[in-house]
């Protein structure tokens, strides 16, 4: 703001600074035609009334500097030295602080290596700019008050919700649970798209967190079983004596037992490492897909790789009852594994673990069964190629 003023305050002085001087400059002309068509050869004046008429100061100079003839209110002494006798305008004397006798001077050649200069009194013309300073500044000075206290309170006015935001931040900082920024219904602005934003960031930051207390809960519950029968299987090796074959038994169980821990460890140790390469990813989603078709399906289990529409196709597919409706829906969440499947070996990671590499290939985990289908990650548009049995299909970008 203060530049802005300046500037056009900058611009007034110098439109108006222009226009004083062009008048200036216009009865110097008019004067120097005057009194240069009567000045000799000997650089006195003729005709001195008509000079004098012309309301200048004025002075015939030899080209030494020394003066010939003068005439107006001019002092005795020379309006400019001998090295400014250069034919031109000049200004002197300075508007601040305010010199006695300002003159705007005009410089002419004369025959006879003469020189006329031609002055006029800049007194009224300094008394003006000298004014609109004045004026400038305290206008400027005043609008720039206003504006200042008029744009704080506009921009008071505009930053309140985002203190409300930082208020609200506080508290969720603080541990409140279930909290959102108060974002006012009806606007549409960058503050509260803003605050719009946050929230849905808040709403995912809650869901990551429920996701991630099921999963350590999960993963606890999980652990717990293993640990339990390893725990149970060595307190009863201990009620009695035992045989080497009775102990070999033991140890076989129990072996079993920490296979089941290593796998499970395995499993959740992949769902938190980083994106694998190319060659690793097929690997690890073609052989979860194979494993949990035949773990959890019938045989024959089939499983083809192929390309097609610019993605690598893993197909596997199996002669199982497959998955229920509302099975398919959940299939991919930790831990997930249908009642009669509690069972069997796993823990309910394996198609978790491949929505996982899937979806962070950029690519996606389709689930079918007896006309049902349930996708995850992001949609090919891609059309089944199988029939009707239990089938889990991974695509994959190729680029």
């Amino acid at each position: 703001m203060l530049v802005l003023l300046t500037g056009a305050g900058a611009f007034v002085y110098w439109r108006v600074e222009y226009a004083l001087d062009r008048g200036l400059d216009t009865d110097l002309t008019r004067a120097t035609e005057v009194i240069s068509s009567r000045v000799g050869a000997d650089g006195t004046v003729r005709d001195r009334d008509e000079a004098e008429a012309t309301g200048t100061t004025w002075q015939v100079l030899s080209s030494g500097g020394a003066a010939l003839d003068s005439g107006g209110p001019a002092t005795e002494r020379p309006l400019l030295s001998p090295a400014e006798l250069v034919p031109g305008t000049y200004d002197s004397g300075s508007l601040l602080p305010a010199s006695d006798e300002p003159y705007r001077i005009r410089v002419s050649d004369l025959p006879g290596d003469q020189v006329l200069l031609v002055g006029a009194h800049r007194d009224r013309r300094d008394e003006a700019l000298r004014e609109l300073l004045l004026q400038l500044v305290l206008a400027g000075g005043t609008a720039l008050v206003v504006a200042s206290a008029v744009g704080y309170g506009v921009a008071r006015f505009a930053l309140a919700p985002v203190e409300r935001y930082r208020r609200r931040a506080d508290e969720i900082a603080a541990g409140a649970v279930d909290v959102r920024l108060d974002v006012p219904d009806g606007a549409d602005d960058e503050v509260t798209r803003l605050g719009h934003t946050l929230n849905e960031m808040l709403d995912a930051l809650d869901e990551s967190l429920a996701r991630e207390r099921r999963f350590v809960q999960d993963a606890s519950h999980e652990l717990r079983t293993p640990l339990t029968l390893l725990r149970s299987r060595i307190q009863l090796a201990r009620r009695r004596p035992r045989s080497v074959a009775d102990h070999e038994e033991v140890l076989e169980e129990l072996e079993v037992d920490v296979d089941r821990l290593a796998a499970l460890a395995e499993q959740l140790l992949e769902l938190s490492t980083a994106r694998p390469s190319r060659e690793v990813l097929l690997d690890r989603v073609r052989t979860n897909l194979v494993t949990n078709a035949e773990r959890h399906g019938a045989p024959p289990v089939r499983e083809t790789t192929e390309r097609r529409g610019g993605y690598e196709v893993v197909t596997v597919s199996d002669a199982g009852p497959g998955m229920p409706a509302e099975l398919l829906a959940t299939a991919t969440e930790r831990f997930t594994r249908a009642p009669e499947a509690r069972s069997r070996p796993g823990a309910g990671l394996g198609l978790a673990l491949v929505a996982r590499l899937v979806h962070d290939a950029g690519g996606e985990l389709r689930l079918c069964h007896a006309g049902h289908h349930v996708s995850y990650g992001v949609p090919t548009g891609l059309a089944c190629t199988h029939g009707p049995e239990m089938t889990a299909t991974a695509y994959l970008p190729l680029d």
